[in-house]
């Protein structure tokens, strides 16, 4: 979810308001703070730092000893939820340095899996095992690989997997990693992408939910699915599905900009 920077008249960036908040959520009060940086990725996690003074006008800050490891930060204008974490300057104990990741991936990276195979010949052999696990399988949850790695983080919900990857069925060994790397083996074999949305409801509370997208095309006519746009190298028909993005015709490479373009 793209973070989009507002700019006032003079066209300057405006600063982004930024409340603090415990883990479930109630809104304490806003931050003051300094030196705002946003890093904002499709790919990873956004990420954001700025700094906090103990001092307001020869005053104390009144959240400096409510701004702590683990609390959350809402970031208004965006509508995006980060976990912080923060440190003081050791030569200069009246300023901490807050680092703040997007919380999608900064929880669901704290979890870990241990020992979970997935149509393997151990898995296979399991007793209950009735049927090969696909991406996603709603009706069998069971034999759902996003339900069976999400056991452990049932306060988050699946909010849409694209039909053209459901039924993918791979091999998959998932042991002392988190579910965040484990979503980065699917994306990385599959070809798709996860998107957490660390964003509020209706009512204002958090919706820990993400949603996984095909990144590739698929043709309707014979069902060929790969990297290509336009026509189908299989079956030459122009009846196809691209992969999730806008084909902007922009075409960059490193050599042309950065050799630090990954």
């Amino acid at each position: 979810m793209s973070i989009r920077i507002n700019f006032d008249t003079a066209h300057n960036p405006e600063n982004p308001t930024l409340i603090l908040a415990y883990r479930d959520g109630r809104k304490i009060d806003e931050i003051v703070a300094d030196g705002i940086v946003v890093k904002d990725s499709m790919m990873n996690a956004s990420e954001m730092s700025f700094k906090v003074r103990k001092f307001i006008n020869n005053e104390k800050n009144i959240l400096w000893d409510k701004i702590v490891d683990f609390k959350l930060l809402w970031y208004k204008e965006a509508d995006l939820w980060f976990e912080i974490y923060v440190e003081i300057d050791e030569s200069n104990e009246t300023v901490k340095t807050v680092s703040c990741t997007q919380l999608g991936q900064a929880e669901l990276s704290q979890i870990k899996l241990f020992n979970i195979e997935i149509n393997t010949e151990n898995d296979i052999a399991r007793d209950d095992y009735l049927i090969p696990t696909v991406l996603y399988n709603p009706e069998h949850p069971e034999s759902s690989l996003l339900h069976r790695i999400g056991e452990k983080a049932e306060h988050y919900t699946i909010l849409h997997v694209d039909d053209s990857i459901k039924n993918i069925q791979r091999t998959f060994t998932f042991d002392d990693i988190s579910i965040v790397d484990a979503h980065n083996q699917i994306a990385e074999e599959i070809g798709c992408l996860f998107e957490y949305h660390s964003d509020s409801d209706e009512n204002g509370k958090i919706r820990r939910v993400y949603s996984v997208y095909d990144l590739q095309s698929n043709c309707s006519s014979c069902g060929y699915r790969g990297e290509f746009t336009s026509i189908c190298p299989e079956c030459g028909s122009n009846n196809i599905t691209e992969g999730y993005g806008e084909d902007t015709t922009i075409f960059i490479t490193p050599d042309e900009l950065s050799d630090d373009i990954k």
